[in-house]
């Protein structure tokens, strides 16, 4: 039987052996990821700390042919968010290859981003698989201690399983960050002065959009800009949007994939990021906008609560219930004292190289429980 094995990060890289035999890492994904440098930035500073680990990139013929010790999977719902046809495809394609990669010795290792696929389509598709999949776990990564608590509530397999709580490494350095404030309004048309409020990811229904366009529609300032920045994540999303108000002209919505290149306009442009989450468990959003030194209102739910703990009030604002105006008007308010730029301090526990580190702990310790059984 597994044993679970759910530490604080003190002790996760607190115990570290002298000297490790390095692992061989098949990561799904890798560094492939277009849309989301979360995962290149987490297995490229693997290669700048010690453990000796080697991390390549996934494919069916690597994992059916090759032998590696761990066998890492993010995002594996998310091809449920594809046709049922596809959705059915992919995910028996990973499972076949995930076995035979397990009888040569390999550990499989998820990391929890999404409890499930954020579409819903194929939920009975998906909870067949998601049965066989929790089955064949060796060891679960979540990005929370919130995270990791909801996955176990949603999933009780999960608490046999060994775990680890390791968080979402900054994007700082990530993206270009080189331009000015002024430059950055100039860019996107806004104006120079005045409260700019920003939301930035794709956009979707549980991610609450329209509440934070009717909180910013009673706001009274007329200079004050909101910019919606974000392709739809579905067909439906799109309709949605194209249904939003749009009487008032404070508004400016970009309904469409931001290239990294731009991404500095828009946070260096912004005074304050909302994420008006419906539901949430992780958020990258708000990492990448901490990452930029901008101030975040966000509900205190799922990964939200512990990152305004860590990051601390100056940086996260949080609130229970509906977004309102006033959060809004008194988030803008506090935002007007935050320096545009700092040297990172809020995000210091976000550092890669440790994270890096904490993940391939967890990989020793998972492969170890594996032993004992």
């Amino acid at each position: 039987m597994h044993g679970t094995h759910d530490r604080d990060r003190s002790d996760q890289s607190g115990s570290r052996p002298a000297a490790r035999a390095p692992l061989s890492v098949l990561a799904r994904p890798a560094f492939a990821a277009r849309k989301n440098p979360y995962t290149a930035r987490l297995y490229g500073a693997m290669g700048t700390v010690d453990g000796g680990v080697r991390v390549t990139e996934w494919s069916l013929q690597r994992a059916l042919s090759g032998r590696w010790d761990i066998v890492h999977v993010h995002w594996p719902e998310s091809v449920f968010d594809h046709t049922l046809p596809e959705a059915m495809v992919t995910s028996w394609a990973l499972l076949s290859a995930v076995d035979a990669a397990r009888r040569r010795g390999a550990s499989l290792v998820w990391t929890v981003h999404n409890l499930r696929a954020h579409g819903q389509r194929h939920t009975r598709a998906e909870d067949r698989f998601r049965r066989v999949w929790l089955e064949r776990l060796d060891g679960v990564l979540a990005l929370t201690h919130a995270g990791l608590q909801a996955a176990r509530e949603a999933y009780p397999p999960l608490r046999e399983r060994p775990a680890a709580v390791v968080p979402h490494p900054h994007y700082r350095g990530v993206y270009p960050d080189d331009t000015s404030r002024a430059d950055a309004r100039r860019r996107l048309e806004l104006p120079e002065r005045g409260p700019v409020v920003l939301f930035f990811g794709r956009v979707a229904s549980y991610k609450g959009v329209p509440d934070l366009v009717a909180a910013f529609g009673q706001l009274a300032d007329p200079g004050a800009r909101l910019v919606i920045a974000g392709a739809p994540m579905s067909t439906a999303d799109r309709a949605a949007m194209a249904g939003w108000p749009r009487a008032d002209n404070r508004v400016r919505i970009v309904p469409e994939f931001i290239p990294s290149t731009d991404v500095q306009h828009y946070f260096r442009a912004a005074d304050l990021v909302v994420l008006p989450f419906r539901d949430i468990l992780n958020s990258g959003s708000a990492i990448l906008a901490l990452s930029f030194d901008r101030r975040v209102l966000a509900p205190a739910r799922g990964a939200i609560a512990e990152l305004a703990e860590a990051a601390g009030p100056r940086w996260v604002s949080t609130y229970r219930g509906a977004l309102t105006t006033q959060l809004l008007s008194e988030a803008l308010a506090a935002a007007a004292l935050d320096p545009d730029r700092t040297e990172g301090a809020h995000i210091a526990h976000l550092d890669p190289e440790e994270v890096a580190r904490e993940t391939i702990n967890a990989y020793h310790r998972f492969l170890e429980a594996r032993e004992r059984v």
